[in-house]
């Protein structure tokens, strides 16, 4: 189905021949969901044969034992990071030990490791989340599952890939709970306070000095990276816990004074996010001392880490550090020879129905920055909108095919404008440049190709001007922005924002403004300031990048008085780029800091209609 736009667009073309605009459409397009269910579902991992053997059912207090036993393990791993212990979970242990019940009785029938199927012998919740509720744990969940016939085996594995090591280690998980049956291992952990923060803020595995580090890694699927010929050497990675954003620079391994062949890259999941990712592109070598060397601006501070580990005489040697500190011993697993895959999801992540219709990229960047809004694991406002409204493709010129995968939501745009660059990289999904067109008057078709266009004449916060006909518009800021050429502010760093701006455009000092909000950041690249309110936000903001998702400040911060639900309301609005910035002291607390509706405003004076619903 094709719906098209173009013949709603009014003006003429600065640059470019209109028979090339005539062709600009938006294109429905639908998806399978199931890849979905695999990208954000679950992530599932191959294990090794060394790491399995088949045992029988032990009884209870041999299980507990050897419950102690993982949990010691789990948390000498932790303790060698600085992270704080966990502790069993009474709830967690009940909703571990009823999955692996759940598998024992529905082996042969089940929707993957991590789920369960309603009306099912034994079901007790659909996802990890459902199951831990259902024996009274709300918070944070994730789980492990292993098929190895041993817990502590499974712990041991774990630690050795990406994914589940991430898991066990993450600072911000307190609680854990353990069940097995004939088998199958289950490994809950969660926490009932989550935070996008912990300490430490930067955390290494292998830890530095730690010696018996095994030699090679045989993936998982998805991959973190593409088309790798396993094995591999032993995975490193690098986490960013702090506060801000983080950009990672470089990545190097050495041994022998040698610089040693690896793949690096950033994962983009829920908990590999904001971690580098180091395998050496061959198994690492027995005995040897590598050195690794990661190069990282964490916000805002540059910083390079160096570290060292050495390997083991083999690929299962158990972790030690300062020569003697391991985690306590068990018998070695007998191998099998056919192993089965094993899975551990992040926190799942529904992905909503009409994003389900988009490509990939789109549905990973909503799903990192919104997932957990949307599944109340997070109490904040939204970076782009509960889901997508209308996607397909929009005319642009220097795009291939001279079009360009678009998904409008309600706080902004995404695209894709092309499909050929890296998809690792921050940039292959773009938020359009939205608030600059509206006061600017233009509508952008190409690198340098714009559609002429009046500024909007659309209320900046608050209700529809047909009811709220004194609220300041986009238009209202024109004269006020980098829109006007050579306009720029002095530098108020530290002063009142006591400013107000009307609808005609006239600023005002003299209002009865809300008191408590000064400047707190002057950006000298475009001669404006922003209002501390919106510099604390998303200057230390841990979901996104502030200038990838909101761009340079183009005005500075203004009071406007305008009817929010019929309520007349001051409300401090700043533009930038991509987004406008809301900040409504009257709101609670969790939303008073808001993307403004920055996609259905474009939607609505790009085509002079109202979005769909």
């Amino acid at each position: 189905m094709q719906i098209n736009l173009f013949q709603q667009l009014r003006g003429n073309v600065t640059t470019g021949s209109t028979d090339r605009m005539n062709r600009a459409v938006i294109t429905s397009r639908l998806r399978s969901p199931l890849g979905i269910f695999i990208q954000f579902g679950i992530v599932v991992a191959l294990l090794g044969s060394a790491y399995f053997w088949v045992a029988p059912a032990s009884d209870a207090q041999a299980n507990q034992a050897e419950f102690q036993e993982s949990l010691d393990r789990i948390n000498t791993y932790r303790a060698w990071m600085g992270v704080e212990p966990l502790q069993m979970d009474s709830a967690l242990m009940a909703a571990a030990q009823s999955h692996a019940d759940y598998y024992a009785r529905n082996s042969g029938n089940m929707p993957g490791l991590h789920n369960q199927t309603p009306g099912a012998p034994g079901f007790t919740g659909a996802t990890m989340r459902d199951r831990a509720a259902y024996f009274g744990y709300e918070g944070s969940i994730n789980e492990n599952v292993g098929l190895s016939g041993s817990m502590v085996s499974t712990v041991d594995w774990s630690i050795a890939t990406i994914n589940h090591r991430l898991t066990l280690i993450d600072p911000r998980y307190t609680d854990i709970g353990f069940g097995v049956v004939d088998g199958m291992e289950t490994i809950k952990i969660g926490t009932r306070n989550f935070s996008q923060t912990a300490e430490p803020a930067w955390q290494a595995w292998p830890v530095d000095g730690l010696s018996n580090v095994g030699h090679s890694y045989l993936g998982s699927a998805p991959s973190p990276f593409s088309n790798v010929p396993y094995p591999v050497g032993y995975p490193i990675t690098m986490k960013y816990h702090g506060g801000g954003s983080v950009q990672f620079h470089s990545a190097t391994l050495s041994a022998n004074g040698s610089e040693v062949s690896a793949l690096t890259g950033v994962g983009d999941g829920w908990l590999s996010r904001n971690t580098m990712m180091i395998l050496a592109t061959n198994p690492l070598q027995a005995n040897t001392t590598y050195q690794v060397e990661v190069e990282a601006t964490a916000d805002g501070d540059r910083s390079t880490h160096t570290w060292s580990f050495t390997t083991g005489s083999s690929n299962t040697s158990r972790p030690t550090l300062d020569g003697g500190s391991s985690p306590p011993p068990s018998a070695p697993p007998e191998p099998t020879a056919t192993p089965e895959p094993t899975a551990t999801p992040e926190p799942e992540i529904e992905i909503p129905a009409r994003l389900l219709q988009t490509d990939e990229p789109f549905q990973k960047t909503w799903a990192n920055a919104d997932g957990p809004v949307a599944m109340d694991m997070i109490d904040r406002s939204w970076l782009w909108g509960p889901d997508t409204f209308l996607n397909g493709t929009e005319t642009y010129y220097d795009a291939p095919g001279e079009e360009r995968q678009i998904a409008y939501f309600d706080k902004s745009r995404m695209e894709i404008n092309d499909p050929s660059a890296d998809p690792d990289s921050i940039w292959y999904v773009t938020n359009g440049l939205l608030v600059r067109d509206m006061i600017r008057g233009v509508i952008q078709v190409g690198d340098n190709e714009f559609v002429e266009h009046e500024p909007a004449q659309i209320a900046l916060a608050g209700d529809n001007l047909s009811t709220n006909s004194s609220a300041p518009t986009y238009a209202s800021l024109r004269q006020h922005s980098a829109m006007n050429s050579g306009h720029q502010e002095p530098d108020r760093t530290g002063q009142p924002v006591i400013s107000w701006l009307t609808a005609n455009g006239e600023l005002h000092d003299d209002g009865d403004v809300p008191s408590g909000v000064t400047y707190g950041y002057y950006h000298g690249e475009t001669g404006f300031n922003v209002a501390d309110v919106f510099w604390d936000s998303i200057s230390t903001a841990g979901h996104y990048d502030w200038m990838y998702a909101v761009g340079h400040p183009i005005t500075d911060p203004y009071w406007v008085y305008t009817n929010v639900d019929s309520e007349p309301t001051w409300v401090l609005v700043q533009a930038f780029q991509r987004r406008l910035l809301t900040f409504t002291p009257s709101n609670d607390p969790d939303w008073q800091l808001e993307m403004g509706n920055v996609g259905r405003h474009y939607y609505t004076w790009r085509y002079d209609e109202a979005p769909p619903n």
